[in-house]
């Protein structure tokens, strides 16, 4: 009777260490993939701020050319400025 009950212990035992080592990685896995998520999703937000300053830039540089060119476009480039300075400010 004893050996019986010693022999169950140890079977659910053993099985518990095989689930146990089944089931852990998983968890692990899905911690991994919820930070990998939330860092995509800076990156993301990141990458449309700078395509947003890379845009302020090409106006920039075209106002200052078409300047160049003219000498006019003055009141143009003073809005160009304050858009620039209002996108550098806020990132």
């Amino acid at each position: 009777m004893v050996l019986s009950i010693c022999g169950a212990v140890s079977i659910v035992g053993g099985a518990g260490a095989v689930v146990i080592k089944v089931i852990k990685p998983a968890f692990r896995l899905t911690k991994r993939v919820e930070k990998l998520e939330e860092l995509s999703d800076k990156d993301y937000k990141r990458l449309l701020a700078l395509e947003e300053m890379q845009k302020q830039q090409s106006k920039s540089l075209a106002a200052l050319l078409n300047h160049q060119i003219t000498g006019n476009g003055i009141e143009s480039m003073k809005k160009i400025r304050d858009e620039l300075l209002e996108s550098i400010i806020d990132n």
